[in-house]
């Protein structure tokens, strides 16, 4: 038999699996937005010590989730209206590019992809799923990325990603009249991209991103966030 190089996958270090179960806390709306955390609870409820809290939180400071503030403590970052609109035209550039590039030879993997995860939004959409809608629509707006073949430009968008995916679930997805809209719009935008319509495209892409700023901002104004919380005892590893 032939040799050949046996690999050996590294598990996961503690600190790292104590960041992703925090970040996915953030992005489904198991922390409120500007909410305080407190490395003692999530170190005593993770039952590890305070050192891979600490190396997480400053791992998603990186990422715009955390804000870590001295002498004051780590908050879920808390977007402004500024913000919003910010994350938002900057959203739109990306995926507009990036779809360009995916598409470059006919694009059926992705439209393939992107019709996977629409017909899975429809099951979402029917049920009033809200968590489950939000982490497909994300999964959706990211395939333009994973299809695209530009590392640079995927490199763009994960400096985001964590943050949009958070504002889509809690400001955004909740409201049924925008999650009829948006399910409709991601419809529209399959129907583009099956046409080879790019300027059709980028009409639907726009709509759909500023819409969703619209409730996000408003969203925003109506919600009194509690700074001062500390973490919620449901998450875990």
């Amino acid at each position: 038999m032939a040799s050949k190089p046996l690999k050996i996958q590294r598990p996961q270090s503690l600190a790292t699996l104590v960041t992703e179960r925090i970040r996915d806390a953030i992005v489904s709306g198991e922390f409120t937005l500007g909410e305080k955390i407190s490395e003692e609870s999530l170190a005593e409820t993770f039952g590890v010590s305070r050192s891979p809290v600490r190396d997480a939180l400053n791992a998603l400071q990186f990422t715009g989730l955390v804000e870590i503030r001295p002498k004051r403590g780590s908050f879920v970052f808390n977007p402004t209206i500024i913000d919003i609109g910010q994350l938002c035209e900057y959203r739109e550039m990306l995926e507009r590019e990036a779809c360009t590039l995916a598409m470059r030879g006919g694009g059926e993997t992705l439209i393939q992809a992107l019709q996977g995860l629409f017909d899975e939004m429809a099951i979402a959409h029917k049920n009033a799923d809200t968590r489950r809608y939000a982490a497909l629509d994300t999964a959706f707006h990211k395939a333009f990325f994973q299809h695209c073949s530009n590392a640079l430009v995927q490199d763009a968008y994960m400096l985001v990603e964590a943050r949009l995916a958070t504002i889509r679930t809690v400001l955004t997805a909740a409201r049924e009249e925008r999650r009829e809209a948006s399910y409709t719009e991601h419809g529209d935008i399959i129907d583009a991209l099956k046409q080879q319509d790019m300027a059709r495209f980028e009409r639907v892409l726009k709509t759909h991103v500023h819409r969703t700023q619209l409730v996000a901002v408003e969203r925003l104004s109506e919600t009194d966030h509690d700074a001062s919380a500390p973490a919620r005892s449901t998450v875990r590893l």
